[in-house]
């Protein structure tokens, strides 16, 4: 996961060697067309000078002048796999170039070579060739090896060694500091970078690095609070099944409600690849029909410690929730567990492709007897899933998520294996305006004949159907309106499990 970007830094990040080299002594011997092939690369005519020091090389393939020369239009034009065996030749024949070594660190940098780099780099600093340029780049390369500390140093360094790498070194700080996680220092870096030379091109990549990590800092604060008001009308809250012979009127179905939920996150910013998480929930639904019978209050507790390792990152993801419903004050109804490892892959380096695995155990326990023995939904069993994630430009984003569960209940009517297919999405319609669509399909067939006389011993097989649409406005960060539809539609054999919803909500959230 950890990868430094390549930003361009003028200037001052990359020295070039066009005006500013002293030309040996030895090349006005040198053969005219390596002497064309400078006068060339320093009027820009790359081309040209490409060609000219080419046959600078076949007429002399020892000469470690012309191999820098060749290595350094390269480099100008951004050919970095070409220019890389000219300017080690430039350092490995006699007599070597000593300003070529710093440039060969340069290309095995932007190649990834970080070995060979590092190699170098120990040549340059015994050598003292260019020290605050070596420093900075020694800062470089530990960056891109994910040594924030040991880059901010060598940064550190650079700019003490030589004030004109301030302001280049100050940007790198603020993104080594930007890449371990720490955002205050980060900003407080770029906004150094920019009052070195506030119209430089610099600067305004220090501008906009400062606007996000100032936005990053905010999404990854260590504590959020989060509060959600819901007002919704359920068309059929008791999921009364549809009009069978001889099955009475279960009661009133089409009912307001309002569902309220309060939750803080808890996600600390830890040194090296250690993560953690956690967080707490307190939910409310409270209807204005059937209240003393299904109204329900909800504890929900989580924790995941884990481990990252790069591209891949591990959690161990414990869940515990705790059901109160009212009949008619409010008794304990239920209590959920679930544990299992959670991993975690990136599939892309833009790091915008994300594929999650769970496998966990999970018990549910319900408390109120059940009138049947066959009917008593305690279990347990396995839970597992395989989700996709896929961000996009501009916001959007597409979840694709398949669930597999197996539970053995303590009531035979209730062991059941089932599939869970979903679908989430988001998209920007405009700069605060999203559209939220979702999909969801669910199988669950049931195990074992039905102990209730009236289904004639069949096995129960439910598929339900939902779908989503809603819209989202934020107007700030911290406060979003929410206006949504959902459709349920759940296909049984058995009849009393055969019924349609649809539920109509708005609302807002808090965030702090």
């Amino acid at each position: 996961m950890k990868r430094f970007p390549v930003v361009f830094v003028p200037l001052l990040c990359i020295l070039i060697f066009t005006m500013t080299l002293c030309v040996p002594a030895a090349l006005s011997q040198a053969p005219p067309s390596l002497r064309e092939g400078i006068r060339q690369y320093q009027s820009d005519n790359y081309e040209e000078a490409v060609e000219l020091f080419k046959k600078a090389r076949e007429e002399a393939p020892q000469s470690t002048e012309a191999a820098f020369w060749l290595g350094m239009v390269y480099k100008a034009q951004s050919i970095y796999q070409d220019a890389l065996p000219h300017l080690t030749d430039a350092v490995t024949l006699r007599p070597p170039v000593k300003e070529a070594v710093v440039e060969l660190i340069d290309i095995l940098y932007r190649l990834d070579k970080l070995g060979e780099a590092n190699k170098w780099l120990a040549v340059a600093e015994r050598d003292e060739i260019y020290p605050a340029k070596t420093a900075f780049l020694r800062g470089m390369v530990q960056a891109k090896e994910g040594k924030y500390p040991e880059s901010i140093a060598s940064f550190e360094k650079a700019k003490t060694l030589d004030k004109n790498y301030t302001q280049a070194a100050e940007f790198q700080i603020g993104l080594s500091y930007m890449l371990a996680r720490r955002y205050k220092q980060a900003a407080e870096r770029f906004r150094a970078a920019v009052i070195q030379d506030p119209v430089s091109d610099l600067a305004t990549y220090a501008r906009r690095y400062q606007s996000m990590v100032e936005d990053r800092a905010w999404i990854e604060r260590p504590v959020r609070l989060t509060i959600d008001i819901l007002g919704q009308y359920d068309t059929n809250m008791l999921q009364e099944p549809y009009a069978y012979p001889g099955l009475g009127d279960a009661g009133e179905e089409k009912s307001l409600a309002m569902l309220n939920t309060l939750r803080v996150d808890v996600a600390p910013i830890l040194p090296g690849p250690w993560l953690f998480n956690a967080g707490y929930a307190l939910s409310s639904s409270i209807h204005e029909k059937n209240s003393t019978t299904h109204d329900v209050l909800v504890n929900s507790l989580s924790m995941a410690p884990g481990y990252n390792f790069g591209d891949f990152a591990i959690n161990l993801s414990a869940n515990y929730t705790h059901i109160l419903k009212r009949n008619p004050s409010y008794d304990r109804y239920s209590d959920r567990f679930s544990v299992g490892p959670l991993m975690r892959f990136l599939l892309t380096e833009k790091k915008n492709e994300v594929v999650e695995m769970y496998v966990g155990y999970q018990k549910k326990d319900y408390f109120l007897p059940a009138l049947d023995p066959g009917e008593d939904q305690t279990a347990q069993g396995v839970e597992s899933s395989l989700s996709y994630m896929r961000l996009f430009e501009k916001g959007a984003i597409l979840i694709l998520k398949y669930g597999f569960t197996a539970e053995k209940a303590r009531g035979s009517n209730w062991t059941n294996r089932g599939h869970h297919l979903t679908a989430n999405s988001i998209i920007p319609l405009r700069e605060k305006l999203k559209l939220q669509l979702g999909a969801e399909y669910h199988r669950t067939d049931y195990l074992n004949e039905s102990t209730i006389p009236a289904f004639n011993k069949e096995k129960r097989e439910d598929r339900t159907y939902m779908g989503m649409a809603g819209l989202i406005w934020d107007i700030n960060r911290n406060a979003s309106l929410m206006i949504q539809y959902t459709g349920i539609r759940g296909n049984s054999n058995i009849f009393l499990y055969d019924f349609s919803r649809s539920i109509y909500s708005v609302g807002a959230e808090f965030r702090f």
